[in-house]
């Protein structure tokens, strides 16, 4: 009698591969997103904000008329080290308010006694410079701020660049982040060619 031979069967599941990345993998990606989304948010509030002063699209434009200039510590919106305070008054360009005992903190040296400055005031004694170059280097600094959110956004959601893991995001996405990039290139450049020639 023949004897018939079997051929064993091997599982399916030997050699397959992991259909998606290990959740340690996303957890990592996640932390790196919340980070960057933290660095967009804390780019992206201040330069909108001070952009809208800047260009005075907020508060309430006039002139700064420098007196005298002081060095203190600490005192610009920055944070640490010595920095010029500038003192003067402020009129505004309705001549409704005055105040003889402004100060403004833009952290330029290179104001002169009596120079007058176009600025806008917000708020109570809070002035920012409003020139091409302060607006245009505000708008660099919150389009920078959004696309760091946008790119932190798939990385905090999805743990990855898209929902599909191994797949690219979608295209209107990657086209959005190459205009948020683009813009931040652009608005630099121009900031930094209105500050020389001022």
């Amino acid at each position: 009698m023949a004897r018939s031979r079997t051929t064993p069967r091997m599982s399916s599941a030997v050699g397959a591969g992991p259909s998606a990345p290990a959740t340690g993998s996303r957890f990592k990606v996640r932390v790196i997103g919340a980070l960057l989304l933290l660095t967009g948010l804390a780019c992206l509030v201040p330069g909108a904000r001070d952009f809208a002063y800047a260009a005075r699209l907020a508060g309430t434009p006039g002139t700064f008329r420098i007196l005298y200039a002081d060095r203190a510590y600490g005192t610009g919106r920055g944070s640490g080290g010595f920095r010029t305070v500038w003192h003067g008054t402020f009129t505004s360009a309705d001549g409704r308010v005055r105040d003889d005992d402004a100060v403004l903190r833009d952290e330029s040296d290179g104001h002169r006694p009596a120079a007058r400055i176009p600025v806008t005031r917000a708020g109570a004694g809070t002035y920012y410079t409003a020139r091409p170059d302060y607006a245009l280097g505000w708008l660099t600094l919150g389009l920078a701020g959004g696309g760091l959110v946008a790119t932190a956004f798939p990385l905090v959601r999805f743990g990855g660049a898209s929902r599909r893991p191994g797949r690219p995001g979608p295209r209107w996405f990657r086209t959005g982040l190459r205009v948020a990039w683009g813009c931040v290139a652009v608005c630099g450049a121009a900031a930094l060619v209105a500050a020389v020639a001022v």
